[in-house]
């Protein structure tokens, strides 16, 4: 029976299935993440050796499917299919951006909105086959609405501008025991600012029964409504379906948002790994 090698491979983390065509799983694992957009060749080659060694009781596949946080381009895909072509020379390889993922496992053959929130945050039309229509994220400066970069420049703006109740103000300061020059300098000097703005996350989500804090989520939510989905043609008789930690940890949220503007939600999934094996198995 041949073999499917399937790659959620985020900026942080990448999942990894081993299944057969029919449906079978063999084994599953995590590795380090990569961004395949500012990653060097050497990166990926080295993270392609690493996977060829989780696979050594398994076999190798015959074919690979990764979708890769910064594979927008087709040079930057192009450069990941060779990186791992050296490592697995006999498989054919497939590159695909993350997006296409989360849109393949949230709604398989079916026309619907797919939207990532985690990290950071994206969203795009899908017709059942590829995206035909894509909002750009812009980044935690510019967009990244709902993302957990976004909640912790939330967070830590209202902290230190005298809107967050003074409690939880002291509360964050004590938990983190981070100054104000600190919190600076990993935001304007730190390689990462997004990770670094998501850590704040857990603090968030063990404040939600403070109001202020659950109404800061809230409005978050609505803001990558209101400037993503809503700008999507049909985007109110079609489902939207939602991955990633925040879409799934703050779910109760993000349905209240969503259904309080007139939406159809659909699956709100945390990792996109699961649906996206049934993607590329059910058909065989």
């Amino acid at each position: 029976m041949r073999r499917i090698l399937i790659a959620d491979a985020g900026s942080t983390k990448s999942d990894w299935a081993l299944a057969e065509y029919g449906g079978k799983e063999l084994c599953r694992f995590t590795t380090e993440g990569i961004n395949a957009l500012t990653a060097e060749k050497d990166d990926l080659e080295s993270l392609a050796t690493v996977v060829k060694s989780q696979l050594a009781l398994s076999g190798v596949p015959d074919e690979i499917y990764y979708y890769g946080s910064g594979c927008a381009t087709e040079s930057i895909c192009e450069k990941v299919g060779k990186s791992f072509g050296s490592i697995f020379p006999a498989c054919k390889i497939h590159v695909y951006t993350d997006l296409l993922g989360a849109a393949r496992s949230l709604l398989g053959h079916s026309r619907g909105i797919a939207c990532i929130l985690g990290t950071g945050s994206n969203s795009c039309r899908y017709d059942g086959e590829k995206i035909v229509d894509n909002i750009p994220s812009l980044g935690f400066i510019l967009g990244d609405e709902g993302s957990g970069a976004s909640l912790g420049k939330r967070l830590l703006s209202d902290a230190f501008k005298g809107k967050l109740p003074q409690p939880i103000k002291e509360s964050l300061l004590k938990k983190y025991n981070l100054s104000l020059g600190e919190i600076l300098d990993n935001i304007y000097r730190n390689p990462r600012p997004g990770k670094f703005l998501a850590s704040f996350v857990p603090f968030i989500s063990s404040h939600l029964w403070n109001p202020y804090i659950y109404a800061m989520v809230r409005r978050e939510f609505d803001t990558f409504l209101d400037r993503n989905v809503s700008s999507y043609k049909d985007s109110r008789q079609v489902p939207i379906c939602f991955t990633g930690s925040i879409a799934f940890h703050f779910s109760d949220i993000l349905k209240e948002a969503a259904s309080d503007e007139g939406y159809k939600v659909g699956k709100i999934i945390s990792k996109p790994i699961d649906g996206l094996i049934e993607y590329h198995t059910k058909a065989y």
